[in-house]
């Protein structure tokens, strides 16, 4: 239904949509047409729905609807013009060319048909009843620019001073208002420099808005890196390195596939996120066409083990995915005691080749050449392998398969913690650390190992830290 109105100075163009959602459509994706006239210079929208609950995976028995926008230019699967989403945490909205509400995108407010996009997350057994009021205020003699939103270039850096021996230590999975974080972008980075951090990544779900209020910061304290996180409703990957917004509206493997081939065409770097029970999962398991896997989500209790074993099978399917690791922080106290969610909680390190800044951090972890610890001061893990151990974690060597490998483990500040070295079978070494700058060597049969790995596990057997592996591949 559409209705105008009139005052003294404009005129009020409204749509409403309104009608219930069963069961049967939970998980699908809802587009609400509506028009929008020449000269208008604000949208707002209002939704309402009945039996409103939280998106927490754990609560059931109500309804949680997220909502989103694309404009004129279409809403097609991947090509869609995205104006903004914010999930289920907001019922109302507002976009104009020079502002929006966090998670939405300023710009031309082009004539044409715009769609308001409904993500049915959870719908209850009894239904959902649904209102949606869309309304386009225009004044006479106004006219839009033909043109898109401006894409963010890259980010502003503040480089550290000195690297830590040749590795940087970031946080590159958090959110802030722009989707369902609590702090806007400035507190956020206030929050990042006092956790000692020398890089951030922000990646809030499904929009891109964020990045647009980071790029006016000149001297942000540490090295801003893109990002983004696609949430769907079948799993969540991370999307850094690339000004794109990559769709999350995903229903079916080719679907999830093809998102992600869409990032990693434009040279993005794609993970899998959290694949453990309230991760959300990641429920496409045929899908891997991802660069890396975040093994370490949040406080290791969090399940984590799963997370870390998905991970395993594929290295030891014989699959090359470097390990990551993020806090996936919204807000301060969210989680308390042993079980505190920070930012930085686990910090994700890289040892770069070449200057400090977003490119080559982001090569680091293409490269594998990545360690995870607990927090930013926790332990740190290095690990070399070969002659004069040259080969860095995340590396590949061709042994002598008659010979020894000489193999190193240098661990920073895990006094009193267990190290261990494993392959894809066992444990292969161990050793209790009487200080917080430790060697520990050893001489490995090359011919039993396809890597080798380190994790460091304090007295009640809690993750403290984990490298990457260096990979043998062995003479044909």
């Amino acid at each position: 239904m559409t209705t105008t109105g009139e005052n003294q100075d404009m005129a009020i163009h409204e749509t409403v949509h309104e009608g219930c959602f069963s069961i049967s459509q939970e998980k699908q994706y809802i587009h609400l047409p509506f028009e929008i006239p020449p000269d208008t210079q604000r949208i707002d929208i209002e939704f309402e729905y009945s039996g409103r609950i939280s998106s927490d995976p754990t609560l059931t028995g109500g309804n949680t609807i997220d909502l989103g926008i694309f404009d004129e230019r279409g809403a097609e699967f991947l090509t869609a013009g995205f104006r903004g989403w914010s999930g289920s945490e907001r019922l109302q909205m507002f976009i104009s060319e020079n502002d929006a509400t966090p998670g939405y995108l300023p710009g031309p407010l082009n004539p044409g048909q715009w769609n308001l996009l409904l993500g049915l997350y959870k719908i209850a057994e009894s239904g959902c009843n649904y209102r949606a009021v869309m309304r386009a205020a225009t004044a006479p003699g106004h006219a839009a620019a033909a043109c898109a939103p401006a894409s963010v270039g890259e980010l502003p850096a503040s480089p550290p001073t000195a690297l830590h021996g040749g590795w940087l230590r970031g946080e590159i999975h958090c959110h802030t208002w722009h989707s369902d974080g609590e702090l806007p972008p400035h507190r956020l980075l206030e929050l990042a420099r006092a956790r000692g951090l020398d890089f951030l990544a922000v990646t809030d779900h499904n929009t891109t808005a964020c990045q647009t209020e980071l790029a006016r910061f000149t001297n942000p304290g540490l090295i801003l890196i893109r990002g983004v996180e696609s949430t769907t409703f079948k799993g969540h990957f991370n999307v850094w390195g690339i000004p794109d917004w990559v769709d999350f509206r995903v229903e079916t493997p080719q679907q999830l596939e093809a998102a992600l081939e869409f990032a990693n065409q434009r040279g993005a770097l794609t993970c899998c996120n959290h694949p453990k029970p309230f991760g959300p999962n990641w429920d496409f398991r045929s899908v891997s066409n991802f660069t890396c896997v975040e093994v370490w989500n949040g406080p290791w209790s969090g399940l984590n083990y799963i997370s870390l074993n998905y991970w395993l099978e594929m290295l030891n399917a014989g699959m090359v995915k470097p390990a990551v690791g993020g806090s996936d922080f919204h807000r301060p106290g969210e989680l308390e005691g042993p079980t505190e969610r920070n930012l930085g909680t686990p910090t994700t390190w890289v040892y770069l080749d070449g200057p400090p800044n977003a490119q080559n951090i982001l090569a680091a972890m293409r490269a594998g050449r990545v360690s995870i610890s607990d927090t930013p001061n926790g332990p740190l893990l290095e690990l070399r392998a070969g002659a004069e151990y040259a080969i860095l974690q995340g590396g590949q060597l061709a042994p002598d398969p008659a010979s020894l490998l000489p193999a190193r483990v240098r661990c920073l500040r895990g006094r009193g913690c267990t190290l261990q070295l494993l392959d894809q079978q066992a444990v292969l070494a161990e050793w209790v650390l009487a200080s917080d700058d430790e060697l520990c060597d050893i001489d490995l049969s090359a011919a039993d190992h396809r890597y080798i790995r380190a994790e460091l596990k304090d007295q009640d057997g809690r993750m403290r830290a984990l490298s990457n592996p260096v990979y043998f591949t062995m003479p044909a």
